[in-house]
């Protein structure tokens, strides 16, 4: 088939975004699922799944120090001081771990996370001085994400495994 690729992306994004929006609704968020899947394919597809994970899911826990330290921070410095801080900090500390240096897919997983927490909790988890970053709940954005990143990334794998059979 001459854009295998393509018609198995087609399909399992298809399979993935209806999952995700009946049977998984609540559990992992569809465009959280894309951009893991986007990273499994940057990170290198075809043996990238554990790697891809395990760097979106350290990208996404260092999103969530970023708000822990935002939450000490914001009672002394006005909040986009006191973000642009955090993220300075955490997005530096994407590179130190030398086991997790996949950067690209430390920095999706660390983009997606912080923009979920931005756009639809940061007043809430200000508010709570950042409780839900340590729950294990999925009002967690941190497990939110992670799931979802699990989610995209296992599609990844799937539609470069179809699109081979398709051939």
């Amino acid at each position: 088939m001459k854009n295998a690729l393509g018609v198995s992306l087609g399909i399992l994004a298809l399979v993935w975004t209806y999952l995700a929006l009946t049977v998984l609704s609540g559990y992992v968020l569809v465009w959280a699922g894309f951009v893991a899947w986007g990273a499994y394919f940057v990170v290198g597809g075809k043996s990238a799944l554990a790697d891809t994970i395990t760097a979106m899911i350290y990208g996404s826990i260092m999103a969530g120090v970023a708000v822990v330290i935002m939450t000490l921070l914001d009672d002394y410095l006005d909040l986009p001081l006191a973000a642009a801080i955090a993220v300075g900090i955490t997005v530096w500390a994407l590179t130190i771990i030398p086991k997790l240096k996949n950067i690209t897919a430390n920095v999706f997983g660390y983009a997606a996370t912080f923009a979920l927490i931005v756009q639809s909790m940061l007043t809430n988890l200000l508010a709570s001085e950042g409780a839900e970053i340590i729950s294990l709940s999925l009002g967690n954005p941190i497990v939110l994400a992670s799931l979802s990143f699990i989610g995209g990334a296992v599609f990844g794998l799937l539609s470069e495994k179809l699109a081979a059979k398709l051939g």
